[in-house]
């Protein structure tokens, strides 16, 4: 099995996860990184003047194309804090980003090193998954665990945090044998359907609570059906902003609580439907 850097191996993770672009600041901790992607080729990177707008980037990129997923590249310490406001955005938006940081070695963890902050500490409140790597050899597999997180269930962000050690250190890793992991969507039963149906039909005044994955880039196609429905049915529908016409009269407006319109059409209403809202 061919024998190389934990970063370099990283490269081919990216690239079998379909990775083509990453924004990022470089710096000590984070540069084996950097020279493995300028090694491997492959991953245009945009240079951000501030590891928290990087972040933002990020998002915006996942946000943008479908099947984007946006990766922001920071080094040790406050690029790690800097990136915190993105990945809470991202994860109450349900955005899936992949952050990597840079970190001290490991034996200078926990010690009140330069710039080793607990990253992965501050981190877990608001991602999906935040890790340091302390074994240079689980960096492929932390990685694959990463996007299939970030894909799977309700998306959102995670962060990997990786030792300079670790990132040097010479692994085994075959870039043949790599696959991504499979994707876990939810999906509602026929009796689930069809009971949400019987009950759609029988309700006076139904109201669709549409919520931004509605006019999320892989979802155009539910969101010109949910329109349809609204057509035939006569039915307002709050939030949502951009799926109808905003002069339309089954535009509710924006349905957040500080809304009064919006907010008695969901009181008064028989029975509310919610897509792809938190």
């Amino acid at each position: 099995m061919a024998k190389m850097r934990a970063v370099d191996a990283a490269m081919y993770v990216l690239e079998k996860e379909g990775i083509t672009t990453a924004f990022g600041v470089p710096g000590a901790a984070i540069n084996p990184f950097y020279s493995a992607m300028r090694k491997h080729g492959g991953i245009r990177h945009i240079l951000a003047r501030h590891v928290e707008g990087a972040s933002h980037m990020a998002e915006g990129y996942t946000r943008a194309a479908a099947g984007n997923i946006g990766v922001c590249l920071g080094t040790s310490g406050p690029a790690g804090t800097d990136m915190i406001t993105a990945l809470y955005s991202a994860s109450a938006d349900s955005i899936p980003i992949l952050c990597i940081t840079g970190q001290a070695p490991r034996a200078r963890l926990h010690k009140e090193d330069f710039q080793a902050v607990d990253i992965e500490a501050i981190a877990k409140p608001v991602s999906k998954m935040a890790v340091t790597v302390r074994e240079a050899a689980l960096v492929p597999r932390v990685l694959q665990q990463a996007f299939h997180l970030m894909r799977s269930g309700r998306p959102g962000p995670v962060l990997v945090d990786l030792p300079f050690d670790v990132q040097v250190a010479e692994i085994e890793f075959d870039p043949d044998m790599y696959e991504p992991l499979p994707v876990y969507k939810p999906a509602a039963s026929r009796v689930q359907i069809e009971k949400a149906l019987e009950m759609l039909i029988q309700s006076e005044r139904p109201v669709i609570v549409a919520g931004g994955g509605v006019i999320n880039r892989r979802r155009r196609a539910t969101a010109a059906a949910v329109c349809r429905t609204d057509q035939r049915t006569g039915d307002p529908y709050p939030d949502g902003l951009g799926l109808y016409p905003g002069r339309s009269p089954l535009n509710g407006g924006d349905g957040r609580p500080a809304n009064g319109a919006p907010l008695r059409q969901r009181h008064s209403a028989g029975i509310r439907y919610g897509f792809w809202h938190r």
